[in-house]
């Protein structure tokens, strides 16, 4: 039997590129450098599904929720209309919070554990705390390469394993916000592609020598037969929109 499929709410991607959606559970990667709208994007999948009725949760690890929210009211998407179904956990003092959070649950005391293994407990309890209170069905982290440097994995490859595993095992869609790493990276720097149910890609492609484009391009969704060319992202009024590129 078919996997439900969760929408993008990007026009001319769900159809034309993924065909119909995400399944759903999928741990996806939305990678891109610096001001490819990646945190944008990702908040915009959770707000048009909480629009339609799907709760999310939006976890913040690097910009504060105050400062996330004036930024997605300039993109004209109004956080005020889903903000029973779309909370926002921010953990934007990172460690400092955490092991504020840990102290309090007693979890750095009298347990056999490295600090990151401990913070690691916390942040999943807050999360499955949220779950269950919540239900949400969606979930975005922004971001991935935070979250590592917060947790500070000793074993990269199978840490990443099983924070993936706990994803899908809470039952939820994830959506992992990234920074695209540098082309000569080391294979063992991407295990998280590997592990990864879906990869969406965004980039800055030259259209001139002075104008640039956004492209969005999915590489990686398992079970499906997604279009991997890539595609001009663009946004106006509030939606966002993937077209075939040309050139």
């Amino acid at each position: 039997m078919a996997r439900p499929l969760v929408k993008t709410f990007i026009r001319g991607f769900d159809d034309g590129v993924l065909r119909g959606g995400v399944p759903q559970g999928h741990v996806v990667l939305l990678r891109g450098a610096s001001g490819t709208m990646k945190s944008s994007l990702a908040y915009y999948v959770l707000y048009r599904n909480a629009l339609e009725g799907t709760p999310g949760l939006y976890v913040t690890l690097e910009q504060a929720a105050g400062s996330l929210l004036e930024h997605v009211a300039g993109l004209g998407l109004r956080a005020t209309q889903v903000s029973d179904t779309l909370p926002i956990l921010d953990l934007s003092r990172g460690r400092e919070y955490l092991e504020e959070l840990a102290g309090k649950v007693g979890v750095l005391a009298g347990r056999d554990l490295r600090e990151g293994e401990a913070l690691l407990t916390v942040l999943q309890g807050k999360i499955l705390d949220l779950r269950r209170r919540q239900g949400f069905e969606l979930l975005a982290i922004d971001s991935w390469d935070a979250l590592e440097l917060v947790l500070e994995f000793a074993d990269r490859r199978t840490e990443t394993f099983a924070f993936f595993e706990w994803l899908r095992d809470l039952g939820v869609t994830s959506l992992l916000v990234s920074e695209e790493p540098p082309s000569e990276e080391s294979a063992s720097a991407l295990e998280e592609e590997f592990l990864a149910d879906g990869i969406v890609r965004l980039r800055m492609a030259p259209v001139t020598e002075t104008s640039f484009q956004r492209r969005i391009q999915c590489t990686k969704m398992r079970s499906v037969n997604q279009d991997s060319d890539d595609h001009t992202l663009l946004f106006e009024n509030g939606r966002f929109e993937a077209a075939r590129a040309i050139g």
